[in-house]
C-alpha cells in the first residue's frame, strides 16, 4: 500500500497499478467509498492551497480518537507477536464527528486521519505490552462527493513538520479496497467502535 512505502521509504510514491494490491489488511484505516449514503452537507473544514494540496490541519491534537490497531499495517507477512509492527491510531475532524452523531451520514468535508506510531516494546516502568513511539507517518482521507470524482480523496504526509499534501491519483489501491471492504461509505467502521454502535442504533 502507498503508506506502507511511505513508512518505508520517506517518499511520497505514485500509486501502483490495481494488479498491485492483493490483501485488504486487518484496518486499511482509513477509510472510503462503497454505499449509497450521500453526505448532506459540505462543513467547509478541509482547507487547501491554490494547487488543490490539502492543508495540514493545526488542530489534529482535538480530533476524537475512532479505532487502534497493532501490526495493521499493510503487509503479507504473517502477524509476529514478538515484532508486532506498528501501532495505528485512527481521528475524525471534530465537527464531523458532531455531525455523524447527530445525523448517522458523512457530510461533504468529513476527515479522518491515520497515524502510525512505532511500536515500543519497552517502557518506563515496563509494560506487558506495547506503547506508542516515534510518529511515522500519517494519512487523512477527506470524504467529499461533490470536489472529488471519486468521492473521497487520499492526502499522505510525511514527518516532521508537514505543510500539504497533494491527492493519491485516481484509480488507486486505495480506493478499491475501501470500495470492496469497507462496512460504511467507504469507512471501515466494522473497526470503530463509537461510530459502529451509533450505525446500529
Amino acid at each position: 500500500m502507498l503508506l506502507n512505502k511511505l513508512l518505508k521509504t520517506g517518499e511520497r510514491p505514485r500509486p501502483p497499478t490495481l494488479s498491485y494490491w492483493r490483501n485488504p489488511g486487518l484496518l486499511s484505516i482509513a477509510l472510503f467509498l462503497g454505499s449509497t449514503v450521500y453526505a448532506q452537507s459540505d462543513l467547509g473544514i478541509a482547507q487547501y492551497n491554490s494547487s488543490n494540496e490539502l492543508l495540514y490541519p493545526a488542530n489534529l491534537d482535538e480530533w476524537i480518537q475512532t479505532g487502534a490497531s497493532l501490526g495493521g499495517e499493510y503487509s503479507d507477512n504473517a502477524f509476529d507477536p514478538e515484532s508486532p509492527g506498528n501501532i495505528g491510531i485512527v481521528q475524525m475532524e471534530p465537527t464531523a464527528y458532531r455531525y455523524f452523531m447527530q445525523h448517522h451520514s458523512y457530510a461533504d468535508g468529513t476527515m479522518f486521519l491515520l497515524s502510525f506510531y512505532k511500536g515500543e516494546g519497552k517502557s518506563e516502568p515496563q509494560l506487558p505490552g506495547f506503547v506508542q513511539g516515534d510518529l511515522l507517518a500519517q494519512e487523512i482521507h477527506v470524504i467529499d462527493k461533490a470536489r472529488f470524482t471519486e468521492g473521497r480523496g487520499f492526502f499522505l504526509f510525511r514527518t516532521p513538520a508537514p505543510t500539504s499534501s497533494v491527492k493519491v491519483a485516481d484509480g488507486s489501491e486505495c480506493v478499491a479496497c475501501h470500495n470492496e471492504h469497507a462496512d460504511f461509505d467507504g469507512t471501515f467502521s466494522q473497526f470503530y467502535p463509537t461510530i459502529r454502535a451509533h450505525l446500529q442504533d
